[in-house]
């Protein structure tokens, strides 16, 4: 078990430092090819389009063939989308594609690890699991946002990031192939199976309070670095390290809050979470000297994503064990469909802002405001207890 935790760790922090490499370098991106911000955060919208699209997809075929053969196949796909983007990506349209390319092949990644993590790990360990994992999120959005600045002024080409992580990239197929079990479902899944989880209201009310939370972590990380560059004015490496603080404080908060919900329950956790962390961000939008950046940041990462979705998957596992044990990846696949949707409009949206605006400060605001109405949805959830 620790084996297969380890393993899915690193493979979730590779894959956020693949996709956090490129927030730091927006800015540098728009200067070189001449972009508008709408046009920069649609790279990133572009990614999260089709990795949000392959979401349901791969936890189905997951449930059905097996999500350790879908793992392997589609995280060759965004190996080959991150190498592209560091040999060919010259041009606008060579970087939207290849950013696409790679957003398919990572798309399969949450259905099946967590879909994995969720059947294989007993019921009173799901929440402190799901953070275990979750921390690899944390460890690849440092090391992705610290390691892309002072990688592209040693260098001076913006697709140097990208290059450098082609290599671990392709590197954790090895480690898959040994490290995983193969698991499925133990019967082949109706169609009518599959309406049932999408009609399941308790399903929908996570999904959508969990969609809240990453509307306004999506606005903070994207745009963050940007934000503190060019409105605080820090250097391109202390924009991207600093906004990757967050990942320092949700570290330990993940496996706080992962550890108590399996004793306490999940929804008293995720209703203290989700305002606080629309809070800590609104806070940042108004913070000036660098030390109450660093505590809004530091704040911000104790209640934000890495922090809470571990518990809002392990909340969803707890439903969809008892009433749909067959359709774990698929319904995974369809959780992670709709919250990472928020990273597809909140890019974009903040970018929108931006360019009438003139400031990141409105976008940053309304994600706050989306975060503290989400804690609403959270009230109309059953309670769902399992102590050890």
């Amino acid at each position: 078990m620790i084996f297969l935790l380890k393993a899915l760790t690193l493979g979730w922090a590779v894959i956020y430092a693949d996709r956090t490499c490129m927030y730091p370098l927006l800015s540098i991106m728009a200067g070189s090819l001449a972009l508008t911000s709408t046009e920069v955060g649609g790279l990133t919208s572009v990614y999260f389009f089709l990795y949000v699209a392959m979401q349901i997809p791969a936890g189905i075929l997951g449930d059905r063939f097996g999500l350790k053969k879908v793992l392997l196949f589609l995280y060759a796909i965004a190996g080959l989308g991150i190498l592209g983007l560091g040999v060919w990506g010259t041009t606008y349209s060579s970087l939207l594609f290849f950013a696409a390319l790679h957003g398919l092949g990572a798309g399969a990644y949450y259905p099946a690890a967590y879909g994995t993590m969720l059947q294989v790990v007993e019921p009173a360990r799901r929440g402190i699991s799901s953070a275990t994992i979750g921390m690899g999120m944390a460890f690849g959005l440092l090391g992705g946002l610290a390691m892309s600045g002072p990688a592209y002024e040693l260098l001076g080409s913006f697709r140097t990031p990208f290059l450098l992580m082609s290599l671990p990239t392709f590197l954790m197929l090895i480690l898959f192939h040994y490290k995983i079990p193969c698991v499925h479902g133990s019967k082949r899944p109706s169609w009518a199976d599959y309406r049932a989880v999408l009609m399941d209201k308790d399903l929908w009310l996570i999904n959508a309070a969990t969609f809240t939370a990453l509307y306004g972590f999506w606005v903070a990380l994207t745009w963050g670095p940007t934000f503190l560059k060019l409105e605080r004015g820090f250097s391109l490496g202390q924009a991207g390290l600093y906004t990757g603080l967050v990942a320092i404080t949700a570290l330990p908060a993940a496996l706080l809050w992962g550890k108590l919900s399996d004793h306490w329950g999940r929804k008293k956790i995720a209703m203290a979470l989700l305002p606080l962390s629309g809070m800590s961000l609104y806070c940042l939008s108004i913070a000036e000297s660098e030390v109450t950046i660093i505590a809004a940041l530091l704040t911000f990462g104790l209640f934000s994503n890495s922090a809470f979705t571990p518990v809002m998957v392990a909340w969803t596992g707890d439903i969809v064990s008892k009433r749909y044990p067959d359709l774990m990846g698929a319904a995974v696949g369809i959780f992670n469909c709709i919250i990472m949707s928020s990273a597809i409009a909140a890019p974009v949206i903040s970018g929108y802002l931006r360019d009438m605006t003139g400031s990141l400060v409105p976008a940053i605001v309304a994600g706050s405001a989306v975060m503290i109405a989400g804690t609403i949805l959270l009230y109309f959830l059953p309670a769902n207890v399992h102590k050890t």
